[in-house]
């Protein structure tokens, strides 16, 4: 076996291992090692649980919008280095090629705890739904829908009717109590309101995601459900299509369509092309 020799480079130092050594040692590229002494004359190479590349590649992808985080695009913004780890945590699945459909010519890539996430919110929403209608069914009248957290439930509070496309009026004053959703513009009442809606977002009542305008967009899960079909339908049938105009072909509020397209968009279904342009992937 070649000898393992020790360079110098600037202030730092560096293990130069011949290629043999190398291969009949069993270690890897890129992966990262920590040297230990045992005793005189004895050191000990252990292999690092983290490869230092991992945070790299995990940071660009988390900060990737959905159009680059595309098969054949996401490769394009790593290096040498990184794509030989990136194709290595493609084998170990932590980080997976997401395809909606077979028909998608694409896969986008998420994170496995991206991926658990969301088939934890919908499974939580099939179970809501189910439930929802096994009461009605029991008691033949709607189930009452629990406070949302930012106040105390008061059986004598109705939530009023969905407000239609007639019925918009600015962002801000859309209130989630009584109209289901609402848009946050401010960083610290973005953080406020996860903490006071932390049991509802866990248990997949609300769902909230931001924007790349930097807005916060908010809603209750029903509200999404009941719109995501058409509005997903709509899109797939344009090469390009803003959420103003999906609101004006569905009859539906402007602000409610821009949070359903937001939020499709975090589940990976469709994409924003340029600025408030959505396509299917």
């Amino acid at each position: 076996m070649g000898a393992i020799t020790v360079s110098g480079k600037g202030q730092d130092f560096e293990l130069l291992v011949p290629q043999k050594v190398f291969k009949e040692l069993g270690l890897k590229p890129n992966a990262s090692y920590d040297l230990a002494r045992a005793k005189d004359g004895i050191w000990v190479l252990v292999e690092c649980k983290e490869n230092p590349l991992d945070a790299k590649i995990f940071s660009r992808l988390g900060n990737s919008d959905l159009k680059e985080r595309v098969e054949g695009t996401f490769e394009k913004l790593l290096s040498k280095e990184e794509i030989t780890r990136f194709k290595e945590m493609l084998g170990e699945r932590s980080i997976v090629a997401f395809k909606l459909s077979p028909k998608y010519k694409r896969a986008v890539y998420k994170t496995k705890e991206e991926i658990e996430k969301n088939i934890k919110i919908a499974k939580q929403g099939e179970s809501q739904k189910v439930g929802k209608r096994a009461q009605e069914n029991s008691q033949g009248k709607p189930e009452e829908k629990p406070g949302n957290g930012l106040e105390k439930s008061d059986a004598s509070q109705k939530k009023e009717p969905e407000p239609s496309k007639a019925e918009e009026k600015p962002d801000e004053k859309y209130c989630l109590e009584k109209d289901g959703f609402l848009v946050c513009m401010n960083n610290n009442k973005a953080k406020q309101l996860s903490i006071q809606l932390k049991k509802e977002i866990e248990a997949g009542k609300i769902r909230g995601v931001k924007g790349f305008d930097g807005r916060y967009y908010i809603a209750e899960t029903p509200l999404y459900e009941k719109h995501s079909g058409a509005v997903i339908s709509l899109i797939k049938k344009e090469k390009g299509i803003s959420s103003e105009k999906i609101a004006q072909a569905l009859g539906v509020n402007k602000l409610i369509t821009k949070i359903v397209c937001e939020l499709l968009k975090e589940d990976g279904e469709i994409i924003e092309k340029r600025k408030n342009q959505f396509q299917a992937i």
